[in-house]
């Protein structure tokens, strides 16, 4: 008797109770390294860029008629390596047209670098032997930029401010630097991504400190200029209440003399 005529006849000699028992081990035999597989693979989604994640679309020749000049309201991440990816969010953005582009640092995005282009946002990888410098746009003729700088970094950049949120108190985070030396003033965007009410910021013992506020759509952002003295560690106290979400969307070190030193951060997605 052929092994596959046995098997059947002792498949048929079973109870339906050794049946079944027999289907459920050989489905979890099927299913453990399905399962481990899913588990090792993380998941990833279309957009690389960081903050307030928009509805991604791929780049189209889909066009918003803007209905005003266009505006930029954060640029995020504002540094990164080559190959990061970069969320312009705006108004009048348009989408992708023949008179319309993306600048960094005066070399023009290149469409292979494009990920999304919308009328609210455009986001694009950083290309291969770009610099440092402004964001702009042009928008059907129509020019803008962001205030800030784009900082293209890699390994070498060792200078690098972050929030660190304190231990005991949910709603505390302290303002820290690293190798901030040469700076003389630091020049940070405090984002209130969600959540109303004001911000308490302290500045730490020996800095001089200026602050003002301004309100974007995606939230209110206080402007803080540290004059940095001996004390290049311990800048800022930052307090928020419960509701709140804070970030930081900018930051800028700068020499005596106005020269930008390359900086490093902890993206907005890391807030408290």
């Amino acid at each position: 008797m052929r092994f596959s005529t046995r098997l059947l006849h002792w498949f048929y000699q079973l109870s339906w109770k050794k049946v079944i028992g027999l289907s459920l081990f050989l489905l979890i035999v099927v299913m453990v390294p399905i399962s481990i597989q899913v588990a090792n693979n993380r998941t990833r989604t279309k957009s690389e860029a960081a903050l307030i994640q928009p509805s991604v679309q791929p780049v189209t020749t889909a066009f918003q008629t803007p209905t005003g000049p266009p505006k930029i309201y954060l640029v995020d991440h504002f540094f990164g390596k080559v190959g990061d990816s970069v969320l312009i969010h705006g108004e009048n953005l348009g989408g992708l047209h023949q008179q319309s582009s993306v600048v960094l640092a005066g070399q023009k995005i290149s469409e292979e670098n494009l990920v999304s282009w919308t009328g609210k946002y455009i986001e694009f990888k950083v290309p291969a032997n770009a610099r440092s410098g402004r964001v702009e746009i042009n928008i059907l003729g129509q020019r803008t930029s962001w205030p800030g700088i784009f900082f293209v970094t890699d390994d070498s950049v060792q200078t690098e401010i972050n929030l660190n949120k304190s231990n005991s108190d949910p709603n505390l985070a302290n303002l820290t630097g690293t190798n901030l030396e040469g700076g003389q003033e630091l020049l940070v965007w405090l984002l209130i991504i969600n959540g109303d009410g004001e911000l308490k910021l302290t500045a730490g013992s020996g800095l001089t400190m200026t602050q003002t506020t301004m309100s974007l759509p995606l939230g209110k952002i206080y402007e803080v200029k540290l004059g940095l003295g001996k004390n290049l560690t311990q800048l800022l106290k930052v307090e928020k209440n419960d509701i709140q979400v804070v970030g930081i969307a900018r930051a800028e070190l700068s020499t005596g003399d106005g020269r930008l030193i390359p900086l490093k951060v902890n993206p907005l997605y890391v807030s408290f």
